[in-house]
């Protein structure tokens, strides 16, 4: 696989990551730790991480503006993955 696309699975994470945080900080009541353990407890973590990951679409478009392309793939396919994360939140 090429390195192009790890670094891409990597930002995905990151940004995805980053959102996620800033959406729990400026919304949340109480702690942030106690706050990401509620939503999971609520079964609304897959949410959060929906909500977070809509940071990577401005960086996906700048990326094929760019024409990184491997990059952009790379990050196309931590998002399938994030997909699955998802899905797999929202039945158990």
């Amino acid at each position: 696989m090429n390195k192009k696309r790890f670094i891409g699975m990597g930002l995905c994470l990151l940004c995805t990551l980053i959102g996620g945080s800033i959406f729990t900080l400026v919304f949340a009541e109480g702690p942030f730790i106690e706050s990401l353990f509620l939503l999971y407890t609520e079964k609304k973590l897959g949410a959060l991480i929906s909500l977070g990951a809509l940071l990577n679409l401005p960086v996906f478009f700048y990326l094929l503006r760019q024409h990184k392309f491997s990059i952009a793939y790379g990050m196309i396919g931590m998002l399938l993955f994030l997909v699955a994360v998802v899905a797999f939140l929202k039945v158990y």
